[in-house]
């Protein structure tokens, strides 16, 4: 096969199979398209990607990665997935890309099973009780043996490898490689500073509506309990999901005048409106919108189970659940000083967290262990150096 010209398939040569379980693209399937889509141009590796869903396809061909793609036929979706998992040569590693470790586990049992090369990337690796599971011990226990046979790992950061070792008693590689910002191109300037309309700090929330994980539950019985409070911001949902009936009741509740609510848009939209980002989540692994909003220039307001600790200055952070806490964090970046004071702290230690260097460096370790995973396995396939 001429891999200049034509997609790899189960009869060509590929590095690794990647199958995609989500069905929506989120942040963290951005962020994995990003990377994957790297190591295709700087590193030369060849993914054969199998995914079941019409999003993720389509999210993948936006990321430049359509050469590589093998869209399972919208019959029976999750079979296909099987299919490519159990068909393809069982040297070469497969990569699964879950999400959370919980969703279609049967998959990773069945990899498992295949006894060949099993890597798993996991943005968040919080087990089923933390997350909020119905019956989540018994998920745990079910899963962690499964885990434990994985091959190798790779997550985000050292917060997430922790949670692998200590949450899982997991003792295999595990590499991180760094959730980076991506950014609109340098000819494109991102927006300035906002001028707000009045005195209302204008808050953001950009992302899905999902009430548990996200913590939109609490936010809008937070904002519902201090309705006058409430109304001194001016709120704007950006996204889609099945929170989004309670929040046009909020919307209802408060005045539209006050709350906001709109369909999934670019998000340079959404800061462009706003003076502050806010993620109240429960638990994140390492939100790409907030690396997106901190290099344009946006303030980020954030629970500190949202995994931006190490960004974000301490103002600015509240213990999820403490609406005093919200309300000192938000209320301190009302003025224009405060908030650019905060976007350079931001912005200062993104250049140390996840600086160009430590990213190339960080993929050229993954590139360089999944091939020396299907080492064996393709003799003669050309494969160039990173």
């Amino acid at each position: 096969m001429d891999a200049a010209t034509s997609r790899p398939d189960e009869a060509g040569p590929f590095d690794v199979c990647v199958l995609l379980t989500p069905r929506q693209p989120g942040g963290h399937e951005v962020a994995l398209f990003g990377w994957l889509a790297d190591a295709v141009r700087d590193c030369g590796l060849r993914p054969l990607i199998v995914t079941a869903s019409p999003a993720l396809v389509r999210a993948c061909t936006d990321a430049g990665l359509a050469r590589w793609l093998q869209p399972a036929p919208p019959r029976w979706p999750r079979w296909a997935l099987l299919r490519a998992l159990l068909g393809g040569p069982g040297a070469r590693p497969v990569l699964l890309a879950p999400g959370v470790l919980h969703v279609d586990a049967w998959l990773l049992a069945a990899a498992v099973l295949r006894r060949g090369r099993l890597w798993v990337y996991v943005p968040m690796a919080h087990t089923a009780v933390h997350m909020g599971y119905r019956a989540g011990r018994w998920r745990d226990a079910l899963l962690a043996p499964w885990l434990r046979r994985v091959s190798a790992w790779i997550t985000l950061d050292a917060r997430q490898m922790a949670l692998l070792r200590a949450s899982w008693r997991i003792t295999a590689p595990v590499l991180a490689l760094p959730n980076q910002a991506r950014l609109a191109p340098p000819t494109l300037q991102p927006p300035g500073p906002p001028r707000a309309r009045d005195a209302r700090l204008r808050v953001a929330y950009v992302g899905r509506f999902e009430a548990h994980q996200k913590g939109l539950d609490w936010l809008v019985a937070t904002l519902r309990a201090d309705p006058a409070w409430a109304r001194q911001c001016h709120w704007r949902f950006q996204g889609r999901g099945p929170a989004e009936g309670m929040l046009r009741a909020l919307a209802a509740a408060l005045g539209g005048e006050h709350v906001e609510v709109s369909a999934h848009a670019p998000i340079g939209q959404a800061l462009a409106a706003c003076d502050v980002l806010l993620l109240c989540s429960r638990f994140e692994g390492l939100p790409l919108v907030a690396l997106e909003a901190s290099a344009w220039g946006c303030p980020v307001v954030a629970s500190r189970s949202s995994g931006l600790q190490d960004l974000l200055p301490a103002g600015a952070l509240f213990d999820f659940g403490d609406a005093a806490g919200l309300r000192r964090a938000l209320d301190s970046l009302r003025s224009e000083p405060a908030r650019q004071g905060a976007v350079a702290h931001a912005q200062a230690r993104m250049a140390t967290l996840c600086n160009a260097a430590s990213y190339r460096t960080a993929l050229r370790q993954v590139v360089q262990a999944l091939r020396g995973a299907g080492e064996g396995a393709g003799e003669g396939a050309g494969i160039a150096p990173c």
